[in-house]
């Protein structure tokens, strides 16, 4: 008789409720962002997309290569990287709460999108925030269920 290991209970969450908090003071600000897990459809749109650029510039740097030609890179301003890069970020948000709108600063209220959460993480003023979000997304223990030891 073979013992089962039942690993099913380490499934990552499909998502996790993130709980903004306030920069400086660690306090809550009722800001909730409700993120795509790995298996989630939009973090594996977001991860096939991806793979598909690297091989498609990796195609054409090989064609390129074989067929005695320089490969040019594509230029890119730091804006377009940091937006391209705040984009795919995004791409993991499914919603925030209070929704569908809360407010900042003294901003119109913010309903959510991704056009609104790439605008909104772009601003040089919300960088505490999306560290927040970033920090949790390329964490070790991110989306994992506690466990009921201690």
């Amino acid at each position: 008789m073979t013992d089962i290991l039942d690993l099913s209970g380490l499934a990552p969450a499909d998502t996790f409720d993130l709980k903004i908090l306030a920069p400086g003071t660690g306090k809550p600000t009722g800001w909730v962002i409700t993120l795509a897990g790995p298996a989630h459809p939009q973090t594996v749109a977001v991860n096939n997309e991806s793979g598909r650029e690297s091989i498609e510039r990796e195609k054409a740097i090989e064609f390129a290569q074989v067929n005695g030609r320089k490969w040019k890179v594509e230029e890119e301003t730091a804006d377009e990287r940091r937006r391209r890069n705040v984009t795919k970020v995004c791409r993991r948000i499914v919603s925030w709460s209070p929704n569908p709108t809360f407010r900042f600063v003294q901003s119109d209220p913010i309903a959510f999108s991704l056009d609104a959460a790439v605008n909104l993480f772009l601003r040089p003023d919300m960088g505490a925030f999306f560290v927040q979000v970033t920090d949790y997304l390329t964490s070790e223990r991110a989306f994992t269920q506690p466990s009921g030891q201690t």
